[in-house]
């Protein structure tokens, strides 16, 4: 199988949506049952290649799902599908496509059999401005920044979830005092998710009061759409799960969740905007 990657231009403004289109063509003698390309992990990922210094020289953008939607392709047929991802890291980067990988993932595609796309160069613009969620609570307004930077698959994951309106409505579930309030479940029960799971992408930030982080079962490579935000110092999560961002206005209403058990429950994000500014 050959495969390309096109965008739908070079250039992008800070938030705005990119069109990736993922094409397979069978070069094949014989006909072959392929995955049509989505992000999903049986089809699509994508790797993001930045400067050798950066602080994360690459990234992987991965949706470990079940099995996608299958094509049959006759010698020299192709099949094309369209990934739209929200542009949420203002660098200049060289994208690729990793499709339908055979093996372990961890760590980053190492030893990983696949097919493997043409780099393309993107650059996104910020104009001095940065990605932001304004999320409204009972408590008060909570404004995040994130690191897309260190954690670019998390983060690209919180922003899609939040356009699309996945977390509107849903309760902090779970407040332990001077440690994390919890939430990001739709089910509001701590087993809930989006239908997809993350890879670590565990770094050097520590956790402190403010930062936002995402939850996990006992596998590091099980994150879905609940995080925490930590109300105290908490060494003990260090480089155990994914810092992907922090708050910068609002402190005091995360707090006000945090002071009681009590307060699981009580308190929802009645609404999250994904904000350049």
């Amino acid at each position: 199988m050959a495969v390309t990657l096109k965008l739908d231009k070079d250039t992008y403004q800070l938030g705005e949506t990119i069109r990736a289109e993922v094409t397979v063509t069978n070069e094949g003698a014989v006909t072959a049952n392929v995955p049509v390309p989505e992000l999903a992990l049986p089809s699509v990922s994508l790797h993001v290649t930045r400067r050798p210094d950066a602080p994360t020289p690459e990234s992987f953008l991965v949706r470990i799902q079940g099995n996608s939607q299958n094509a049959r392709l006759q010698p020299g047929e192709s099949v094309t599908g369209v990934i739209e991802i929200p542009a949420v890291d203002p660098h200049g980067q060289l994208i690729e496509a990793y499709y339908e990988p055979r093996g372990s993932i961890h760590p980053y595609f190492e030893g990983t059999e696949m097919q493997v796309s043409n780099r393309v160069p993107v650059k996104i613009h910020a104009g001095g401005k940065k990605l932001y969620a304004r999320i409204t609570t009972e408590a008060g307004p909570i404004k995040l920044e994130f690191f897309p930077d260190r954690a670019m698959n998390h983060v690209l994951s919180f922003v899609q979830l939040a356009q699309r309106g996945y977390f509107d409505g849903i309760v902090y579930h779970r407040v332990v005092p001077h440690f994390v309030i919890q939430g990001g479940d739709p089910t509001g029960t701590g087993s809930g998710g989006p239908g997809y799971k993350l890879p670590a992408e565990f770094n050097e930030i520590p956790h402190v009061p403010g930062i936002l982080s995402m939850a996990r079962t006992s596998d590091p490579h099980s994150a879905g759409s609940q995080y925490f935000i930590c109300t105290d110092d908490c060494p003990n999560l260090d480089n155990q799960y994914t810092v992907f961002g922090r708050v910068v206005e609002g402190l005091e209403a995360v707090m006000k969740i945090g002071e009681s058990e009590r307060n699981a429950g009580k308190y929802h994000m009645q609404k999250v905007e994904i904000v350049v500014e």
